[in-house]
């Protein structure tokens, strides 16, 4: 597939990129003396931008193609970047988050476009979830590289290499990446958003991912704050937000055959409700390998509910738009990351910090339920359609 491998690298060092401020943000926001509800607004923003622009960018992407975006996204992270390590306050802080989930906005969900627009019918699980692992793998390394510049050479150290990854990546995509000149040319016309939005498996998408968001994000906020509690530092921290991601990046490829091969009912229903249970646990737990074993589960359960969950998205997006329906995805997923942090500040500002942790395990419960429930009854437990070969 032109352009896949060099796009699959690109993305990777983006987020190599992101990943590594993932320890150290929530620590950072702390010197400037952030309580809990400030640093849940503050995580929020980012998913806020992406919430608001991604169905926009999604579409503007299906009329004029993926790849100016992409570039223009990587310039903006790379920005960003230097604006994170010149911050004097907490209100810079906020709007350069802001900023950076817009630039996440044009970056992987296109990127994701652009590889669904390519893929033949009846593989879309196992080469969706291939690029699916470019993000995990990217964003895997991230952590345990973030918190040990973090720990070695002060907070800021992780946004300088954050903006150097950036660079890298926008120039492998300018120089490696073809152009898509008519990125939607499975769609036969311009569907209305009234259309898209009437799909039932649109809805059993948005459910799974944006109370995935909510408990991912919930997660990532403070369980840094947790850890640093109970006597670990930022490598250790790091290194437990990096089991997540190995986790998933390895299952991920397996996931995808199974997305293939079998209903998708029973994959999203397991994925989802296997992948919040150790958030009920993560509080009770005080070494850093109960911690570990807990986030690779975690990961791996993720990686087999949304492996089923992108082949739909993909069928759904050949006749309304791969942009726009990508768009619809991400907006969900960050709806739940923009209400995550800041439900979950308050309710440690109310109950303390173990409260997060059981709020966000809720609501995933709920999420993968109601999926599966909407699934169900749009024929999904049934084998997929196996492609003739030979």
């Amino acid at each position: 597939m032109a352009g896949f491998w060099s796009l699959f690298f690109a993305v990777a060092v983006a987020l190599v990129g992101l990943g590594v401020i993932s320890p150290i943000l929530p620590l950072y926001m702390q010197e400037f003396g952030a309580s809990g509800v400030e640093l849940g607004v503050v995580f929020a923003l980012f998913s806020l931008a992406r919430f608001l622009l991604s169905p926009v960018f999604g579409r503007i992407s299906d009329r004029m193609g993926r790849k100016p975006l992409i570039l223009l996204g990587l310039g903006l992270y790379a920005g960003v970047s230097l604006a994170y390590s010149m911050a004097q306050a907490l209100w810079q802080v906020a709007i350069v988050r802001l900023l950076q989930g817009a630039a996440s906005t044009l970056v992987t969900p296109l990127a994701q476009a652009y590889v669904a627009d390519r893929v033949q019918p009846g593989r879309e699980g196992r080469t969706l979830n291939l690029f699916y692992t470019a993000q995990f793998v990217g964003m895997g390394i991230g952590p345990i590289l973030g918190g040990s510049l973090a720990e070695h050479f002060g907070l800021r150290a992780p946004f300088w290499a954050m903006f150097f990854l950036a660079v890298l990546a926008g120039l492998s995509v300018a120089f490696l990446v073809p152009k898509d000149t008519r990125p939607s040319r499975h769609t036969k016309e311009v569907r209305s958003w009234r259309e898209i939005l009437a799909q039932p498996e649109i809805w059993a998408i948005a459910a799974y991912m944006g109370t995935r968001g909510f408990w991912r994000q919930a997660f990532n906020a403070f369980w840094p704050i947790l850890a640093a509690e109970k006597g670990l530092g930022e490598t250790l921290i790091g290194t437990v937000l990096t089991l997540y991601f190995l986790g998933e990046s390895v299952f991920q490829i397996t996931a995808g055959y199974l997305a293939d091969r079998w209903p998708a009912v029973p994959q999203v229903l397991w994925g989802g409700v296997v992948a919040v249970m150790p958030l009920f646990l993560i509080p009770f737990v005080s070494g850093v390998w109960p911690a570990a074993v807990l986030s690779v589960v975690m990961g791996v359960a993720s990686a087999l509910g949304r492996g089923s969950l992108l082949v739909l998205r993909t069928r759904v997006g050949r006749t309304h738009g791969m942009g726009a329906v990508v768009g619809v995805q991400t907006a969900a997923f960050a709806a739940g990351q923009a209400l995550g942090p800041t439900l979950a500040g308050a309710a440690q500002s109310l109950a303390g910090l173990t409260a997060p942790f059981f709020l966000s395990g809720a609501l995933g419960l709920v999420g993968a339920l109601a999926a599966a429930a909407v699934l169900a009854r749009t024929g999904q437990t049934r084998l997929p359609a196996r492609k003739r070969t030979g």
